[in-house]
């Protein structure tokens, strides 16, 4: 069985991640291990995370079914990055394939070279270090950061927000039971007992999505693609 929510795993809120997974009843325990590449490739794949920019970008049988509902100042089942350090220079990318890090950032930003990091945290430590001069961190993953690391954060200056996006979607294999772990995940994110447990994820429950739903996604990308020299792959 691979199960995984590892788009939001950060240390501190890993507690609120199992209790919220123990609360599906669905068993079994949460992957932090296996590439999500390899998770979504899974013959066992009951339910994993995306990018909504990986939607499309990966060949692996996998649809969205939720979308998570953020403590955020935007649209339900949005989500926006905050662009910080600063406008030029060398930009600090979690990867290639990121909407928060990497497609946004290109929406404001025109980077003079890129630096990928593998994680939004490691894309502020190497603005924090000088080794880059800018970066968009996922908004979520910044106010997880801020009040749970202060450090990763500190001396840092937010410049603006990107606009919104819809949000990293939950996601399951193709023609499997996905209807069914929606309904089981949704009932878990409204679960009474798990406040403390939402509020810590700064989730204010899900909604059902598809993969229309994150046409703006892809247009987003195609559009950045159009007017950059950096080899971005192509998208159907």
């Amino acid at each position: 069985m691979t199960v995984s929510f590892p788009w939001y795993d950060l240390a501190s809120v890993r507690w609120a991640n199992d209790a919220i997974w123990r609360a599906t009843g669905l068993g079994g325990t949460l992957d932090r291990t296996t590439p999500v590449e390899e998770q979504w490739r899974a013959d066992d794949l009951v339910v994993s995370q995306a990018c909504g920019l990986d939607l499309f970008l990966t060949d692996a049988p996998i649809e969205p079914v939720l979308a998570p509902v953020f403590d955020l100042d935007c649209e339900d089942g949005c989500y926006y990055s905050v662009l910080v350090g600063s406008r030029d220079g060398v930009a600090a990318v979690n990867s290639l394939s990121s909407r928060s890090g990497f497609t946004a950032l290109h929406t404001i930003c025109e980077p003079s070279a890129m630096l990928v990091t593998g994680s939004h945290a490691a894309s502020l430590a190497a603005v924090r270090a000088g080794r880059a001069d800018m970066a968009c961190i996922d908004a979520v993953t910044w106010h997880i950061l801020e009040r749970d690391q202060p450090e990763a954060t500190r001396d840092v200056a937010v410049l603006e927000r990107t606009c919104s996006a819809p949000a990293p979607p939950y996601v399951v294999r193709k023609g499997g039971e996905g209807r069914a772990v929606a309904h089981r995940i949704a009932a878990a994110m409204q679960d009474v007992t798990l406040k403390a447990a939402r509020e810590a994820l700064l989730l204010r429950g899900v909604i059902p999505v598809s993969m229309d739903d994150y046409a703006p996604v892809r247009a987003e990308y195609r559009a950045v693609a159009s007017r950059t020299s950096i080899d971005m792959r192509k998208v159907p």
